[in-house]
């Protein structure tokens, strides 16, 4: 059996006390000598480190343990059911948030489909960027600005005129912090219509590009596979996920960041006539990935994102000040 470092130390300890005490002549030998002082505070302090260090690892764990449906207890119960009663009393939307620390979750209607409206250029940016991590395709790589890829809503695309050399990687900035649905179209012409519904069907969404057009449909569960796949990329590449990751953040329309929220949130929207969704990464202690998608996009759709997106945040800080309170006993030991 394998012993942690402090219960080594703490023996070594113990040793040299019962040796000093009761091997005649030993004590008498050290007694003038700084060093029993010194090596045994050195061991004390050793000792009490390595406790420490070994608490804290314990500790640690104990926070990111995975989910149990044993840990719902009366005031989460109570908590969800009341956002459920909310939703369900004031606002036509579809609900679904996970803790990628713990994985726990909350779902309204998860897997009722919206039309996807901008929500589709997320998984532009995520297939363009993980083709270039594997050396598949250059985002230098230039694309033709073609007439016909004009559409409206091109806020990037604006500042250039038809016959230009577009990079990919200006078109995915475009598409993803303008919504810019030039951009767009250039993009997945780029892809393949075929190439970019069979990788989102590849990561396990069944909403990808369903509908006949280049927005298709979405639900919350398939936002919520996007963001996964999406913080994974950004968490395993350096250069290249921390760009994708700029892109999100600076991304316009964040309604998911409301005020008291001093939190970094990448996300991506997507608004057309009735709908509004909001769609994200929002960069806590535990980072968490949300997604509320609305048919309020002819009313204050940005107020009720915000009521949503803060009701969640609350429901997340609950279960994460529970799971801290539970796992506190390992520090007192």
């Amino acid at each position: 059996m394998r012993l942690r470092p402090w219960v080594k130390v703490t023996l070594f300890f113990i040793i040299m006390i019962l040796l000093i005490k009761y091997i005649p002549g030993v004590y008498d030998y050290l007694k003038d000598l700084t060093i029993v002082k010194d090596v045994t505070n050195k061991v004390i302090e050793i000792t009490s480190d390595n406790h420490k260090e070994e608490l804290e690892k314990e500790y640690q764990a104990c926070l990111s343990e995975p989910f149990n449906e044993n840990e719902l207890t009366e005031e989460l119960n109570n908590t969800i059911n009341s956002l459920d009663k909310y939703i369900l009393n004031n606002y036509r939307m579809s609900v679904k948030y996970e803790d990628l620390k713990t994985g726990f979750t909350y779902y309204y209607k998860p897997d009722e489909s919206f039309y996807a409206a901008s929500t589709i250029k997320l998984l532009d940016g995520l297939y363009l960027y993980q083709k270039a991590s594997l050396n598949e395709i250059n985002l230098d790589e230039t694309i033709t600005y073609n007439a016909s890829n004009q559409m409206g809503a091109s806020k990037g695309m604006k500042n250039h005129r038809v016959g230009e050399e577009i990079p990919i990687r200006t078109l995915v900035k475009y598409a993803i912090i303008y919504s810019d649905n030039t951009a767009h179209d250039m993009l997945i012409k780029y892809i393949g219509f075929n190439n970019l519904k069979n990788f989102g069907n590849s990561l396990g969404a069944t909403t990808t590009l369903v509908g006949g057009d280049n927005f298709g449909n979405i639900s919350a569960t398939d936002a919520i596979i996007y963001l996964k796949n999406t913080y994974q990329f950004i968490e395993e590449n350096d250069a290249l996920g921390l760009e994708l990751k700029s892109y999100l953040l600076e991304a316009e329309e964040n309604a998911l960041k409301y005020d008291g929220l001093n939190l970094p949130v990448a996300h991506k929207y997507g608004e057309y006539e009735s709908y509004f969704h909001d769609i994200g990464i929002v960069y806590d202690e535990n980072p968490y990935v949300i997604a509320i998608l609305t048919t309020h996009g002819n009313d204050n759709y940005f107020s009720v994102v915000n009521d949503i997106s803060k009701k969640i945040k609350d429901l997340h800080d609950q279960f994460k000040q529970y799971r801290q309170a539970k796992c506190q006993s390992i520090k007192n030991r």
